[in-house]
């Protein structure tokens, strides 16, 4: 688990689970994973609203795709 993941599960009360017992997304099929380059303070600024609404940066990421592209 990433120190972010970690740090996220803490702003969120949440007990980290043992490795290897999550399913997350980048095991799932229904997933693909992307390399985006973005300037660092974009990146700065999602980190921080992403801890602030206790999500995933994905999950942030997705939602603005969907507006974008659905």
């Amino acid at each position: 688990m990433s120190k972010f993941a970690k740090l996220l599960k803490e702003v969120k009360g949440e007990e980290a689970a043992p490795e290897g017992r999550a399913r997350g997304k980048s095991r799932r099929e229904d997933y693909v994973a992307m390399k985006v380059y973005v300037p660092k303070e974009l990146h700065r600024k999602l980190k921080l609203k992403a801890v602030e609404e206790g999500r995933e940066i994905s999950e942030l990421v997705e939602e603005v795709l969907r507006k974008l592209l659905l």
